[in-house]
């Protein structure tokens, strides 16, 4: 699915939001969980001490009144300090309170052994007993019956017993419960510790991820970095297409992609024009050429004619008169004359050739019957460098071309294949179709042709050989566009290939 940047950008913020809210949101349930068992300590653990504190004040208290041994002096106690009826009640009352307290609280302790709310309702219990035993030997005392002494005695050294073993277990009581006490708040510091960590642990990983995602709308928009820096490439004149694309997936990604087909085809176009320009550069140079060459060859060709047919006379003149053949400084130096002007004459008929090539009339051909008849009218002169050429094209392949025309550019690439190739080799000329066009490879063994000369082949009057004009490739080239078609060159593994290509029909 495909989002906006709009969308992505709004996601990132919300997600930022809600990372840093439940981050929060967690400190605040940690910080309420931390004071709630605090709180606990405060409601329960310490008004619980407090009452049994208060439970064990009053038994200190009574012991006054059980360790009494003269029944005067503790009746009057007991009158005076109204410890008799008031311990006992405040006892019980204490001791309610402490087990209300104690029921409504949650202690945990350590100890698997040790239940808090059991032993505060056992001691509740026998701490009733105790006020009761206590106050009937209260009504004993302040009954003075002198028979009853002995009966206060045996009362009070129960009760003693019963004091020291309750004020024991009110002390081990208090001291769990201050073990309990402790154990809770350093619960809720290990809490509290715990939550510190992991708060900060949640905020370095939301810090994190904001930065990532800030980071991610930072490549998002980065892009539109690259397409300014593009823009001011391309407006400088640089027209190559842009690297790492992204994909297509929100806008700038569109827009990019957009961006780099607009700068392709700048590139293509800019290309074109180039290659264009160029070509209409070497077309008027040729142009220029053509006609200097037709001024130059056509005021050659009288003077060339004139002197041929003068030193064929002057020739004839010399053999009708006295002088010899053998003559070395007369028949022979004229018989050089006339070699080099039929050789100027080559040459300046091949110019204006060049300069003066015809429109192609195009008509049906045999391409393979063709390209024989130019091995066989040709074949006496090229064995002497005793090079076959093999012709293999299917029979009955045809192409819309001019014959003249063809004949002369396939000459000219099969011949300057058998001059460069050494003795008793051979060339291979190959004819084929393919999608609507015909493909000819001429094929020599003549070892491959340098690169920087392979670059300047087909430029005009360009040649490596002592007596060449540097025509024959350029007028093939040329004889190549006209019929619509392409000439490329290529080196092999021992030769050179030359690969035309041209259409069947027009």
């Amino acid at each position: 699915m495909k989002l906006s940047i709009a969308t992505k950008i709004f996601i990132a913020f919300a997600a930022v939001i809600v990372i840093f809210m439940a981050v929060l949101t967690f400190g605040i349930q940690r910080t309420q969980t931390t004071y709630d068992q605090i709180q606990s300590v405060n409601q329960s653990a310490v008004p619980l001490s407090l009452l049994l504190s208060d439970v064990q004040t009053d038994l200190k208290s009574f012991s006054l009144v059980l360790n009494e041994k003269d029944p005067l002096v503790l009746r009057r106690t007991l009158q005076v300090t109204r410890l008799g009826p008031s311990v006992p009640d405040r006892l019980r009352v204490s001791m309610e309170r402490a087990a209300e307290v104690a029921r409504t609280a949650d202690f945990e302790t350590n100890q698997p052994d040790n239940d808090i709310n059991q032993s505060v309702s056992a001691l509740q219990r026998d701490i009733d007993v105790f006020a009761g035993k206590a106050q009937t030997l209260t009504k004993v005392v302040l009954a003075d019956d002198p028979e009853s002494n002995a009966k206060v005695e045996t009362m009070q050294a129960e009760l003693r017993d019963e004091s020291r073993g309750l004020d024991t277990r009110l002390s081990q009581l208090r001291n769990d419960l201050r073990i309990a006490t402790n154990q809770g708040l350093n619960r809720a510091r290990e809490l509290e510790r715990s939550s510190i960590y992991l708060l900060s642990a949640a905020s370095a990983t939301a810090l994190v991820i904001a930065i990532i995602l800030l980071v991610a709308v930072l490549l998002t928009m980065r892009r539109l970095t690259m397409l300014t820096e593009a823009a001011k490439r391309i407006g400088g004149g640089d027209y190559s297409p842009l690297q790492n694309l992204p994909s297509a997936n929100d806008e700038i990604g569109a827009l990019t992609l957009e961006f780099d087909h607009m700068a392709r085809s700048i590139a293509e176009r800019d290309q074109a024009l180039r290659d264009q320009h160029a070509k209409l550069l070497k077309t008027e140079r040729l142009a220029t050429i053509g006609q200097m060459t037709s001024l130059i060859t056509h005021e050659l060709r009288n003077p060339l004619s004139s002197i041929n047919l003068n030193t064929e006379m002057l020739a004839e003149a010399l053999s009708e008169s006295s002088a010899s053949k053998e003559d070395p400084d007369i028949l022979p130096v004229l018989d050089t004359i006339v070699s080099e002007v039929d050789r100027l004459k080559d040459i300046t008929e091949e110019y204006l050739v060049y300069a003066r090539l015809p429109t192609p009339k195009f008509e049906p051909h045999n391409i393979g019957d063709t390209l024989q008849s130019i091995v066989d009218f040709h074949s006496f002169e090229w064995s002497n460098n005793n090079v076959e050429v093999i012709v293999e094209a299917p029979d009955d392949l045809m192409a819309d071309v001019d014959p003249g025309q063809f004949r002369q550019a396939f000459l000219n690439l099969m011949k300057n294949a058998v001059e460069a190739s050494p003795p008793d080799s051979d060339v291979h000329v190959n004819a084929q179709t393919s999608n609507g066009k015909v493909t000819i490879e001429v094929l020599d063994r003549a070892g491959g042709i340098p690169d920087e000369v392979r670059d300047h082949i087909f430029e005009p009057f360009y040649t490596t050989k002592s007596s060449g004009t540097g025509l024959g490739l350029a007028m093939t080239q040329q004889i190549i566009e006209e019929h619509n078609g392409q000439i490329t060159v290529e080196p092999t593994d021992d030769g050179t290939r030359f690969i035309v290509t041209l259409p069947r029909s027009r």
